[in-house]
């Protein structure tokens, strides 16, 4: 069977998320991994999109899609044998991990989750010792070695 990771990262990775997901298929992993479109007022717009509007704008309905998107990664975290942090630069920080991922790492961590990241993070990240704290192996955007080490620590 499988083994099933979830890809959490910054909304503004939803391209190189889903790239990410077809290599990883092709290395014989199922893949979760949030939407990359929603809905709002009934158009269709791309996720990173929705993320740059509410940069903007913050309105209750983006609060309300915003939350429906949390609770359905969440579940994500929760169907997993693994969560995988696709943590590339971002704002000048090497290895970003913005809020809602470091939540879902929280999330995996306390579910029992081997955690992985994508890179080492910078260590000016505000929450830089609780992400070491939580042991994640860092696989340095190596493919292979996620393969190797999900074999050794999942189940």
């Amino acid at each position: 069977m499988a083994k099933t990771i979830t890809i959490c990262a910054s909304g503004a990775f939803a391209a190189q998320a889903y790239e990410l997901k077809a290599q990883l298929e092709e290395k014989g992993f199922r893949i979760l991994v949030f939407r990359d479109k929603v809905k709002l007022n009934g158009e269709e717009l791309k996720v990173d999109h929705f993320n740059e509007l509410r940069k903007q704008r913050l309105t209750s309905e983006m609060l309300a899609l915003k939350k429906q998107l949390m609770d359905e990664h969440i579940k994500n975290i929760e169907q997993s044998d693994a969560v995988l942090i696709l943590n590339l630069d971002k704002n000048g920080i090497s290895g970003y991990i913005g809020g809602n991922t470091f939540m879902e790492m929280a999330i995996a961590y306390y579910l029992g989750k081997p955690i992985f990241l994508w890179k080492q993070p910078s260590p000016a990240l505000p929450y830089y010792e609780e992400v070491m704290a939580m042991n994640p192996t860092i696989i340095d955007g190596n493919v292979g070695r996620l393969k190797k080490e999900s074999s050794r620590v999942i189940s």
